[in-house]
């Protein structure tokens, strides 16, 4: 079992100034060669520093140019080192430096022109509304109302990946690695962190992803003793179990249909958007059961409304059934912090940019850079905090 290593809290270093004991030392510990950990400090070092797109000539640059890039090319795609305990180290320093309050899973889509890049294929994107040639990965994200870090990553692998095993050979793509549906890749990108690990926060998981099946969400995360949270469409059928709604006993019955009978319920909620500023939102949560072949799973429907009107904007399915109406709510909200965060620092330090063809490439590429956007959200954080109202705090506490 592996134990969280005692790292000085993040607030108190200055990680932009590269304190290599304090900080990278733990985290690239399971790195057994000194080079190699003097690879990965200035890898990231470049992430954080270079202006533009993050190649790995531009990162190179800084530090010698040819060959400075011929080891961080080896480093990346050839050296014989894994990125999930790294991954982990990460997640015990933020589980240490932060007050996490749930994960977030967001999914990445990284547009490609050519058809080589690992994981590469025409998929239907639904926040772009068009199909895309592209890679598509999900992260598991750390993340409070004041800041979020990515720390684990499933890359997805389309159909024709996954069949083809010469293309996975050329790749480098593990046997076990088979992956077609996002529903499944989202899930694995949490559970592969906590299944299994006793120095794991319980965190609740929050998914904002359109292809989950909820009955398959629940059971994955059930299994694990993570509480889930996942935004569903209207027509989930349920079963009302509130004696409030006027509901038929024990009969299916659409989430629309719940969320009308719960409007009569819906109150505003106070809540802090990226810039902490207070927002109001009309809100209704009700009990209900979701069923399974295993039988009905006690759950929580929570309806938001943007604005008047009949018809809820958002529903969310959640078995946190022990938590109010406005804590519910607040949870679900942290879906905005990361979308926020991603494109004001992950997209910054690089997190789309590895150039590369191999699996390995890849997942070492996000390890590093998830490892630069930590050090710059936890800096950007304690500068929002400093002129933080606190009594906004106060009033959504």
């Amino acid at each position: 079992m592996q134990t969280c290593s005692v790292v000085q809290p993040a607030s108190s270093i200055g990680l932009l100034e590269d304190p290599v004991g304090e900080f990278y030392g733990p985290l690239f510990a399971s790195l057994r060669r000194r080079a190699q950990r003097a690879t990965a400090v200035r890898y990231v070092h470049g992430l954080l520093t270079v202006q533009g797109r993050k190649t790995m000539r531009s990162l190179a640059e800084q530090y010698g140019g040819d060959a400075e890039q011929q080891r961080m090319q080896h480093f990346i795609s050839n050296s014989p080192w894994d990125w999930m305990p790294v991954r982990q180290a990460l997640r015990c320093h933020l589980q240490q430096s932060l007050e996490p309050q749930a994960w977030v899973v967001r999914q990445m889509i990284v547009p490609k022109a050519g058809n080589h890049s690992v994981g590469v294929g025409q998929a239907f994107v639904r926040m772009l509304g068009q199909t895309v040639n592209s890679q598509q990965a999900f992260g598991a994200w750390v993340a409070s109302e004041t800041v979020s870090s990515p720390m684990n990553w499933r890359l997805q692998l389309p159909d024709a990946w996954v069949t083809d095993t010469d293309r996975r050979r050329r790749a480098g793509v593990p046997e076990q690695q088979a992956e077609t549906f996002p529903g499944e890749a989202a899930c694995r990108s949490v559970l592969d962190l906590v299944d299994g690990r006793r120095d794991a926060v319980p965190l609740p998981a929050v998914l904002s992803v359109g292809t989950l099946d909820p009955v398959d969400c629940v059971r994955e995360f059930g299994a694990a003793g993570v509480p889930v949270m996942m935004q569903v469409g209207p027509g989930l059928q349920l079963v009302g179990t509130d004696v409030r709604l006027q509901s038929p006993a024990g009969e299916l019955v659409s989430a629309g249909r719940l969320a009308d009978s719960a409007g009569i319920l819906r109150r505003q909620v106070c809540w802090l958007d990226a810039q902490l500023r207070l927002r109001r939102t009309c809100t209704a949560a009700v009990r209900v059961a979701l069923p399974t072949p295993q039988g009905r799973v006690p759950m929580v429907l929570l309806a938001e409304w943007d604005k008047p009107g009949p018809k809820p904007d958002r529903f969310w399915l959640t078995d946190v059934v022990g938590r109010s109406t406005a804590e519910l709510l607040r949870l679900s909200k942290l879906v905005l912090r990361v979308d926020h965060d991603f494109e004001a620092i992950a997209k910054d330090v690089g997190i789309q940019d590895f150039e590369g063809r191999s699996f390995q490439g890849w997942h070492r590429h996000a390890t590093l850079a998830s490892i630069a956007h930590t050090v710059r959200a936890l800096a950007d954080s304690g500068q929002m905090r400093e002129g933080l109202d606190e009594t906004a705090l106060l009033r959504v506490s």
